[in-house]
């Protein structure tokens, strides 16, 4: 059997935890005994349950992002969706008369608080067998304290619900470690377009397509 391209940034414990959005700092734990014996992690946002899942050569994949991040910034990214999934938020926001980067906040459970505008599309293919963690979205929070200077008014709490209990608003995600390594993005992804969701028409194809 061929070795994935990540496979040792895959068999890295660490990252399940983060598939599942673990808070890996030691003030995201729970405390589950007053003698600090046992804890658990506290989850927001991330996969329920990530199973190990092989991405095949040359399968395409889509990344949202923000526009400030260009298409390089993008694929440094670790969190993926495949091409059924994509169709999925795009029926979703036609259907309901929603923008793609509303679909995806809600049915991914991206909160705003992560800091993406989700304005921005990037297109690859795999440049070989890649070892992914897979599963539909987990529930996410996040509250807002606005810094010197901001309106009192802009604090506030965000809460996106999952409803995997809907078929409709099911979107199996993947979170795809080691993206962030020097040059990972380079030998796992070979470019093949960008989009800006909002205030452009064209896409923007890679070279020979």
């Amino acid at each position: 059997m061929a070795r994935a391209i990540n496979e040792e940034d895959f068999a890295n414990p660490i990252s399940r935890r983060l598939a599942r959005g673990e808070s890996l700092s030691e003030d995201g734990q729970v405390w589950l005994d007053p003698n600090g014996h046992e804890v658990m992690p506290i989850l927001n946002g991330g996969i329920i349950d990530p199973q190990r899942y092989e991405i095949a050569e040359n399968t395409s994949l889509y990344r949202f992002a923000s526009v400030t991040d260009g298409a390089k910034g993008a694929m440094r990214g670790g969190w993926w969706i495949e091409r059924r999934e994509l169709d999925h938020l795009i029926r979703y926001s036609q259907v309901n008369d929603k923008t793609l980067g509303y679909a995806v906040r809600l049915l991914c459970c991206v909160r705003p608080e992560w800091g993406s505008a989700l304005n921005f599309i990037v297109s690859v293919k795999a440049a070989g067998i890649i070892a992914a963690w897979r599963g539909l979205a987990n529930s996410a929070a996040a509250t807002f304290v606005p810094g010197p200077g901001m309106p009192n008014a802009a604090a506030g709490t965000t809460r996106i619900t999952a409803r995997n209990d809907i078929a409709a608003l099911r979107v199996p995600q993947l979170f795809i470690p080691g993206t962030r390594q020097e040059g990972a993005a380079g030998a796992m992804f070979r470019f093949e377009g960008q989009w800006q969701i909002e205030g452009a028409t064209d896409w923007i194809h890679g070279s020979g397509q």
